[in-house]
């Protein structure tokens, strides 16, 4: 187990724990069913160089009733690899998943199917990632393979790494008392302004978590608003 990480903010407390999971959940006849709108469900990522990874954070909204489960998320070839949430998500809130597509020995016009399986009806969702790719010369190819050492990015000193993605964790949220029971609204954010996932809470409890497992690497915003006040926001850096 890690060691954890106090942040404070507005008698928050950041707190890191690694999530432990077998499987992920499935769904079953008996669960009830509710609804999911995706923002997008074809992300078209132009021309690339053979080998390049395209990485696309699809977000969407559980706009049904009902909790909502993604029981599975599948590429149409082991060179896409989808990462998504394993918590239910609750009537109206945002949430998101990631979509990894590797080029290496691909080439020509591309399009990379997901499919997710979900208590909705129909139970299969499906995206796509669309785009060309185009050959490497020699040159290139010793280039695409120094790429592949990733270099730690330089992180301001306001933030503060929270886990080597991709170890499943969740981010724990523990609420100071005085705001216990009153109306929060959290929202994280990419360091390109995209909206990963939002909560709308009427009566805060004294702990709230987020899975960021399925995150991509890179610097992230934690905005918090209490009440009619204004946001506040913490930034952490998610880096393997």
């Amino acid at each position: 187990m890690k060691n954890q990480t106090h942040i404070l903010l507005l008698g928050l407390s950041f707190l890191l724990f690694p999530f432990f999971s077998a499987s992920a959940q499935e769904t079953s006849s008996d669960i009830p069913l509710s609804e999911m709108e995706i923002d997008e469900t074809v992300f078209n990522f132009g021309e690339i160089k053979e080998g390049k990874k395209v990485e696309h954070v699809f977000t969407f909204k559980n706009v049904g009733d009902e909790p909502l489960v993604i029981s599975s998320a599948k590429g149409s070839c082991g060179c896409t690899v989808p990462q998504w949430p394993k918590e239910a998500i609750a009537p109206g809130d945002v949430a998101s998943f990631t979509v990894i597509f590797n080029s290496r020995n691909k080439k020509g016009l591309r399009t990379q199917k997901v499919t997710l399986v979900a208590n909705t009806n129909p139970s299969n969702t499906f995206v796509y990632l669309k785009g060309k790719i185009n050959p490497r010369t020699y040159e290139e190819r010793l280039a695409d393979i120094k790429d592949d050492v990733h270099m730690e990015s330089n992180t301001s000193k306001d933030c503060f790494k929270i886990f080597p993605n991709p170890t499943s964790e969740i981010l724990n949220m523990k609420m100071d008392e005085a705001l216990v029971g009153k109306s929060v609204i959290i929202s994280i954010f990419s360091e390109s302004a995209q909206l990963m996932a939002q909560r709308s809470i009427e009566n805060v409890p004294s702990n709230i978590e987020f899975n960021v497992s399925h995150f991509p690497r890179g610097t992230y915003f934690a905005n918090v608003q209490v009440g009619g006040e204004k946001a506040q926001s913490i930034c952490f850096v998610i880096s393997d």
